[in-house]
């Protein structure tokens, strides 16, 4: 038997989900897996990059998600719901998880992760420690719940790269600066991924998105659920299925070389259909160039980790939120009003978002993407 298994059920519509996911039980074995969860902690970890609607197909599906809940809960399992998404705290993770749908489709597991972090040392070449959310440290299994897209960066994101959620704050603009090469950044990946691989690996393939994804690339029928107990097994088979050379895949290729998946598709049993994707297009020539790299480094995640938040003292009104909620305790107080720490500031924005009176201010450019964004 090969050391891989991957199963692929037909999935043409998201109105006809549940027969979906049904063969697709039936295909990955999941009878057994759900034996596991029986009275354990489970975090499901969708793709919520931001506050997208579920008709873009940029984050994964909430009918998936509402699926996956009721399956966990039949098995026994205490289920949470959660992801880190692109840009803040925990203000703008809550936004997201209701305009994406994850919220509602959750059923009461959601859990806002981005509340509760924990910094970890890494073993990595471009950063000795990262600020993670803890309860997906503490989970007992994670069930990994990526969207079938490509990347401009990455050329595809689908269960490796969805991990890189557990990396909170700012902290995954800082990894972007840090390795911001196309290959370097597929390396920063794989360490990531190697903190903590998910336990099950569920592809929302029904509707993806190629092109210059991972948000305004061509959505568009993909026609598949795919799952496997090794994300980057699954990960390889839809890089077969798209026509795309895994070594082009930084990240997929390196997490094969240290032994984490199948390097070969010969090394994995598909139980199903493996169908070709047609007329997939992948990210344009110029996003795979180093050019890119250099502009997304010094233009964008620069400006995010070197951006500042100012306190108007006009309006603070003395109420210590901001210093009760900070993560990483960079808020101190000085006199009469709060003062960051500006070494320790992870820029999560949780003393912007929650503040009553509006006292604080995001200075610079990421002011200006903030609005775009949120």
């Amino acid at each position: 038997m090969a050391r891989f298994q991957v199963a692929i059920a037909r999935g043409d519509d998201y109105s006809r989900l549940n027969d979906a996911f049904a063969e697709l039980k039936q295909k990955a074995g999941l009878a057994a897996f759900a034996e596991k969860v029986r009275g354990k902690k489970v975090l499901v970890k969708p793709n919520m990059l931001g506050t997208f609607k579920p008709d873009l197909n940029v984050t994964t599906n909430p009918e998936l998600v509402r699926l996956v809940v009721r399956w966990l809960r039949s098995a026994g399992a205490e289920v949470m719901v959660g992801d880190n998404c692109g840009m803040g705290g925990y203000g703008i993770n809550e936004r997201a998880a209701r305009i994406t749908g994850i919220l509602e489709a959750s059923e009461g597991a959601y859990l806002n992760i981005a509340r509760d972090l924990k910094e970890i040392e890494v073993s990595s070449r471009f950063f000795k420690k990262l600020m993670v959310s803890r309860p997906i440290l503490e989970a007992d299994f994670i069930v990994n719940l990526p969207k079938l897209k490509t990347h401009t960066l990455t050329l595809l994101t689908v269960g490796i790269k969805n991990m890189f959620g557990m990396v909170a704050g700012a902290g995954k603009s800082r990894v972007h600066a840090l390795a911001p090469a196309v290959e370097t950044f597929g390396e920063a990946i794989a360490d990531i991924f190697q903190v903590r691989p998910p336990d099950l690996c569920i592809v929302d393939g029904v509707m993806g998105m190629d092109g210059n994804g991972p948000t305004w690339g061509r959505s568009r029928r993909m026609g598949c659920l795919i799952a496997s107990e090794n994300s980057p097994a699954a990960d390889l088979v839809i890089a077969k299925m798209a026509g795309l050379d895994p070594k082009e895949v930084h990240h997929l290729w390196i997490t094969a070389e240290r032994g984490l998946g199948p390097k070969q598709i010969e090394e994995v049993e598909i139980n199903g259909e493996l169908r070709p994707i047609p007329r997939f297009k992948p990210p344009t020539t110029i996003a795979r160039r180093r050019f890119l790299s250099f502009f997304v480094k010094q233009f964008v995640y620069q400006p995010i980790i070197k951006s500042r938040l100012l306190l108007n003292p006009d309006k603070c009104s003395g109420c210590k939120i901001c210093l009760e909620s900070c993560p990483t305790r960079a808020m101190g107080w000085n006199q009469d009003h709060p003062e960051i720490d500006q070494e320790k500031c992870i820029r999560c924005f949780c003393c912007y978002e929650l503040c009553g009176e509006g006292a604080w201010e995001v200075a610079g450019l990421l002011k200006r993407m903030r609005g775009k964004l949120v």
